[in-house]
């Protein structure tokens, strides 16, 4: 409310400005020194008008950047062969009680909605501070895109600021354009996947090797047995 005040105040400035300028030129006559001089200071009206908006408009930018800003988007390289959904806090003061209004609901493979959290009436993330982000499981990729032919998504992001005001913007979050594209640049991800599979498959080789042990201290002692007798 305040910006817009500041505006029109601005705006009545300079067209009051513009209208002494032609009234004293019409009124007057080109030829009368008074009517350059109300054009002088009709003139630095309008300077000040236009060099107060410039300063205006930084002003207002500044202040959006210290507002939270919490925006979802899709991240499909974190994790090899996982979509997660990732809302991250882009503004520049923390932002509470995050809620995320589908126009159409985001589901997984087995349709169960995805949601940050379980609690029916409670806000999905109770805050975020400025470059923060949190995610949550959506579903394998190849599970996702067999399920699902459309995958685009809006709604309207909602949350408070530091003063406990209420805000919102709506969002656009699509899914749709990784089907068809690489999802990860680099076989990275991929390398790490597979080398978590390493302790597992040791664990097994350590077991297989226990039974051998046994077999062979079993066979061992068998052979002492008939020794002795």
């Amino acid at each position: 409310m305040q910006r817009i005040i500041a505006r029109i105040i601005l705006a009545v400035s300079l067209i009051t400005s513009i209208v002494v300028i032609v009234a004293a030129l019409l009124s007057l006559g080109f030829r009368d020194p008074v009517a350059w001089a109300g054009v002088a200071a009709a003139l630095a009206v309008i300077t000040s008008v236009i060099s107060s908006w410039v300063s205006q408009r930084a002003l207002e930018l500044q202040q959006d950047a210290q507002k939270p800003y919490p925006y979802p988007s899709v991240d499909v390289t974190s994790r090899y062969g996982l979509v997660q959904l990732r809302v991250t806090n882009y503004g520049g003061s923390a932002a509470h009680d995050i809620s995320i209004k589908w126009d159409k609901p985001l589901l997984n493979s087995r349709g169960e909605p995805i949601r940050f959290t379980i609690q029916e009436g409670a806000p999905e993330i109770p805050v975020l501070m400025p470059n923060e982000s949190i995610s949550i499981l959506i579903d394998g990729s190849l599970q996702l895109f067999q399920k699902y032919q459309d995958m685009n998504f809006t709604g309207r992001m909602e949350f408070m600021d530091a003063s406990k005001r209420r805000q919102g913007h709506p969002f656009y979050l699509s899914i749709e354009k990784y089907r068809q594209t690489l999802t990860l640049a680099q076989e990275d991800p991929k390398t790490h996947h597979e080398l978590q599979k390493i302790p597992a498959e040791i664990h097994k080789l350590r077991a297989e090797l226990r039974k051998i042990r046994a077999l062979m201290e079993a066979e061992h002692g068998n052979a002492q047995a008939e020794d002795e007798e």
